[in-house]
C-alpha cells in the first residue's frame, strides 16, 4: 500500500474538499444525455454545447493560474467553487438554447479554474520528495469521489434531472466550506518589509517576491517541452469517451455493454492506484511517463485484435484494463514533474499551463478522432494511437535527463528558503522589524497570520 503519513494537515483537508465536490460530480457525464432525452434537443446542439463548456474549461486553465498567483490560491479555489455552483443551478433550470450554451460555458470556466489552485497548494505544502504520492492521492480521492457520483446518479436522476445539477452545486458548495474552514492561504509570498529588515538573510527572500507572468512560462524550453508530450499522451487519452464508444457501437457492443466496460476503469483505479503508485516510485517520473506513454498507446490499439479473436467485448475490456494501468502510471508523476519544474512564484501559471494542455486534448481529440474514424477507418486510428504512444518514450526520456539539474536547483532553492525561514523565525522582533512574519511553512504564506501558519506546521 501507498505510504501516507508524513504530509501536511493542509494536504488532508484538500484532498477531503477533492472527496467531496466530486461525490457530487453528475453533470458533466449526463449532460449531452439530458439535452437529448430530456429536453429534446439535437445530437449536434449536445455536441456543441460539450464543445463550449471544454473551451469555457479551457480559458479557465490559464485564468485560474495567473489568479492563483496574483490574487492566492485559497481565494481563487473559493470563487471558482461558489460560481460552479451558481452556474450549475441556473444550467439546470434554463430551457432556452441561448442560455443552455451560454451557461455552459460559464460552468466550464468556473469548474477548471479550481484545478490551477488546488495543484498549486499541494506544491506549495508537501516537499518536492512527497509530491509524487501526494497528487497520487489526490487523484485517488478524484476516482473515488467519481464512482460514488456515478453509482447514486441513477437514484438522483430518478426524481428528476434538475436534482442532478442541484446535488452538483452542494457538493461544490461543500467543498467550499471545507476550504473556508480548513485551507489557509499558501501563496509563498513575503513581506517586502521583512526581507530588506536589518539582519535578515535578504537574499534568500527575493525569491517570494518576484513578479512572474506568463510570459515567463511561455519561454521555459523545457516546460513547453513538457507540454508538448502531455498534449500528445492527452489526446491519446481522450479517446476514451468519444473514439472508444462509438467503435463499440460500430462492433454491436450496446449502452448496457459501454457501461459495464467504463466501470471497469473506476473499479481498477480504486484497487490498483495505490500499491501501483508505491511500486512506481523506484523509477524517476520521466521513466515511468515513458512507460506508460507505450502502454497508453498499446492500450488504445488493442481493438485491432477483434478481428483475429472475434470476441469485441472481451477485447475492448482488455483494452480498458491496459490503458487504465498506463493512466494510473501516467497522472500523478506527470503532475508531480509539472509541479517540480515550476518556481515558486509562478507555480499558479505552470498548474494552469498543464491544465490548459488537458482542455485543448479534449477539443482536439475527439474532433480528430471522430473525423478520422469516418475518413481513414478504425483500424488507421488504432495504428496512429500505438504510433502516438510509441513516439511519447523517447520524449519523456530525454525530458527526463534535461529537467534533472532544473529540478534539483528548484529544490536546493526551496530548502535554502526554508532555512531562510528558520532563521527569521528566531531573530529578536527589533532586528527585523515590526513586518516580520510569524515562522511558517517551508512556503511563507501572504496574508494569514499566526492562526494559519499553525495549521500548515
Amino acid at each position: 500500500m501507498l505510504d501516507v503519513g508524513g504530509l501536511p494537515r493542509v494536504f488532508w483537508w484538500v484532498w477531503f474538499s477533492t472527496l467531496v465536490a466530486r461525490t457530487g460530480a453528475f453533470v458533466a457525464p449526463f449532460l449531452s444525455y439530458y439535452l437529448t432525452r430530456s429536453l429534446g434537443h439535437s445530437a449536434a446542439f449536445a455536441g456543441f454545447v460539450a464543445a463550449l463548456n471544454a473551451g469555457g474549461a479551457a480559458v479557465s486553465a490559464v485564468v485560474g493560474g495567473v489568479l492563483a498567483d496574483r490574487v492566492g490560491r485559497r481565494a481563487t479555489l473559493l470563487g471558482a467553487l461558489v460560481a460552479s455552483a451558481v452556474t450549475l443551478v441556473a444550467l439546470g433550470l434554463v430551457h432556452s438554447v441561448a442560455l443552455i450554451a451560454g451557461l455552459a460555458f460559464l460552468a466550464g470556466l468556473a469548474n477548471n479554474a479550481t484545478r490551477p489552485a488546488t495543484g498549486a497548494i499541494i506544491a506549495d505544502v508537501v516537499p518536492s520528495a512527497d509530491r509524487g504520492r501526494a497528487y497520487s492521492l489526490n487523484y485517488w480521492a478524484i476516482n473515488l469521489g467519481f464512482a460514488v457520483a456515478m453509482l447514486s446518479a441513477g437514484a438522483v436522476a430518478s426524481h428528476g434531472y434538475t436534482l442532478l445539477f442541484v446535488g452538483d452545486a452542494l457538493a461544490n458548495l461543500g467543498c467550499a466550506v471545507v476550504v473556508f474552514f480548513t485551507v489557509p492561504e499558501t501563496r509563498p509570498v513575503l513581506d517586502a518589509g521583512a526581507s530588506a529588515a536589518p539582519g535578515s538573510p535578504a537574499t534568500a527572500t527575493e525569491p517570494f517576491g518576484q513578479a512572474g507572468s506568463l510570459v515567463d512560462v511561455l519561454r521555459d524550453r523545457i516546460f513547453l517541452g513538457f507540454l508538448g508530450a502531455v498534449l500528445v499522451g492527452a489526446i491519446i487519452y481522450s479517446q476514451a469517451q468519444t473514439v472508444q464508444p462509438i467503435m463499440m457501437g460500430q462492433d454491436g457492443l450496446g449502452p448496457g455493454a459501454y457501461g459495464a466496460v467504463a466501470a471497469l476503469n473506476g473499479i481498477l483505479i480504486g484497487v490498483l492506484q495505490l500499491p501501483l503508485t508505491t511500486w512506481l516510485r523506484r523509477y524517476t517520473h520521466g521513466t515511468a511517463l515513458a512507460a506508460s506513454s507505450l502502454l497508453m498507446g498499446a492500450g488504445f490499439a488493442v481493438p485491432l485484435l477483434i478481428s483475429v479473436t472475434g470476441h469485441p467485448m472481451g477485447i475492448y475490456a482488455a483494452s480498458v484494463v491496459v490503458w487504465t494501468i498506463a493512466e494510473i502510471g501516467n497522472t500523478p508523476p506527470q503532475m508531480a514533474l509539472g509541479a517540480d519544474l515550476a518556481p515558486a512564484h509562478l507555480r499558479g501559471r505552470y498548474q494552469g499551463m498543464s491544465t490548459l494542455a488537458w482542455s485543448v486534448a479534449g477539443i482536439v481529440g475527439p474532433l480528430v478522432g471522430g473525423w478520422a474514424l469516418s475518413a481513414v477507418g478504425a483500424s488507421a486510428v488504432l495504428w496512429a494511437s500505438l504510433a502516438l504512444g510509441a513516439a511519447g518514450v523517447p520524449a519523456w526520456l530525454v525530458l527526463d535527463r534535461r529537467s534533472g539539474a532544473r529540478v534539483a536547483a528548484l529544490r536546493a532553492e526551496e530548502a535554502r528558503l526554508e532555512a531562510s525561514m528558520a532563521v527569521l523565525s528566531v531573530l529578536p522582533l527589533a532586528a527585523v522589524g515590526d513586518a516580520a512574519p510569524e515562522p511558517a511553512s517551508p512556503c511563507a504564506l501572504s496574508s494569514t497570520g499566526p492562526e494559519a501558519a499553525a495549521r500548515l506546521r
